[in-house]
């Protein structure tokens, strides 16, 4: 039996397309492996470049596999590469090792973010038939399990995402959304939300920046004030919802004030979590062309954030 190493870096976008490549195998009779060996006879390795770090990440995983297994195939995908892998691999849905289901209902971008290359990579924003989400969700590797419903930008989603999370609600099964963004937190939308009684309330709002000032050279459609009321509705509808955030520090553009302003605006909208991620540089973005903070200042930064999550 010939085996496959499937190496994942990133987010549960790309989780959910590594579930799609492994069952892809599984069913050709492949055995998979989630973690590096040095004896497969076929490497996939779904990259992230979200950040420097991931990017080197990904990187060291390739030049691994070249080191100590440098006759195997290797194929890279994900963010690092713009060659994508079997994209097309849909409707199938591989056994996880935690008892959710991810699904991967929308993908690609065009929010264009001063800092972000991912909408180069993945392209414009896409959605997959509501149909063939719901199709899927019925199946059996995927059944009895709770729900993640994931995209890029999901709350791009078309038709709609209350749509969806109505006809998921039917399935009887609970159901949580990954990432949202501040334009889909209304009152129609949570009503709807309400009304879905097996819809679990967690919400991962990105901030990125409690700063009007550096959100306005991130490219991010809102300000402070509209965060603070989206926080705000969402804690009027359910009063237990779980609430986290990402925040980037270290912006080019970033002053001390900046900077203070996000933890004293983190600090009044109290998260239960923050994911911090220290700003690195995108080459092919407009802040990639900025003059950059030392990296001290950064890293500095990040630490004071880290100490108030």
């Amino acid at each position: 039996m010939k085996t496959v190493c499937i190496i994942t870096l990133g987010c549960k976008i790309n989780q959910y397309e590594s579930a799609q490549f492994a069952a892809k195998y599984v069913a050709e009779g492949w055995k998979v492996v989630q973690k590096f060996t040095p004896n497969a006879d076929l490497y996939i390795v779904n990259t992230c470049a979200v950040t420097g770090f991931a990017e080197k990440k990904s990187r060291y995983e390739v030049s691994r596999i070249k080191r100590n297994n440098p006759h195997a195939t290797t194929m890279v995908c994900g963010c690092t590469t713009d060659r994508a892998l079997n994209k097309s691999v849909e409707n199938k849905c591989a056994s996880q090792p935690r008892r959710r289901a991810f699904v991967k209902v929308q993908d690609g971008c065009n929010n264009f973010c001063s800092y972000c290359i991912v909408p180069h990579i993945r392209g414009r924003s896409t959605s997959r038939p509501i149909s063939e989400i719901i199709n899927e969700l019925k199946g059996s590797e995927c059944a009895d399990k709770s729900i993640v419903l994931t995209g890029i930008d999901l709350s791009d989603f078309k038709p709609g995402l209350g749509e969806l999370c109505t006809e998921v609600n039917k399935l009887a099964r609970p159901f949580e959304l990954s990432s949202l963004e501040v334009r889909i937190i209304t009152e129609d939308f949570l009503k709807t939300l309400k009304n879905c009684e097996n819809f679990i309330p967690k919400f991962h709002l990105p901030l990125q920046s409690g700063s009007d000032a550096v959100l306005y050279a991130m490219n991010r459609p809102y300000k402070t004030f509209e965060y603070a009321e989206a926080i705000s509705k969402i804690q009027g509808a359910f009063q237990s919802a779980v609430i986290s955030t990402d925040i980037i520090v270290g912006f080019p553009s970033e002053t001390d004030k900046d900077f203070q302003q996000t933890l004293d605006f983190a600090k009044k909208i109290n998260f239960n979590s923050i994911h911090v991620f220290p700003y690195s540089v995108r080459n092919g973005t407009p802040a990639g062309e900025m003059k950059q903070l030392p990296s001290h200042v950064i890293t500095e930064r990040a630490a004071a954030l880290r100490r108030i999550c």
